[in-house]
């Protein structure tokens, strides 16, 4: 299944936080067709041209997307398979999320 027709492929992201989660999808939809999918964990579905350096530039926004959120790597399956995009350190004094109370941002 892909996010507009057949001339297009999709790859998929996968996180444990709905607000990270929407997070990629609003950035990754400025450029490109994308999608909140599921329940939890969250998947986020983006479209690229296939045949086009298109997938590579996805994969450098999502890594700059990692590293900006201090989450060292995130899943994605792509062509059936499962990998890990590694970006920037863990920021073990930030929350993941916002715990109950806290202003988030």
């Amino acid at each position: 299944m892909t996010l507009v027709d057949t001339d297009i492929e999709q790859v998929c992201f996968e996180l444990l936080d709905f607000a990270a989660a929407a997070r990629l999808m609003r950035r990754l939809s400025a450029e490109r067709s994308a999608a909140l999918l599921f329940e939890e964990p969250y998947v986020v579905a983006a479209a690229f041209q296939p045949g086009s350096s298109d997938l590579a530039a996805l994969l450098r926004e999502v890594e700059a997307w990692v590293a900006e959120e201090s989450l060292c790597a995130i899943r994605f399956m792509l062509d059936g398979r499962i990998y890990v995009l590694g970006a920037g350190e863990a920021d073990w004094n930030s929350h993941p999320w916002a715990a109950v109370g806290e202003p988030s941002g």
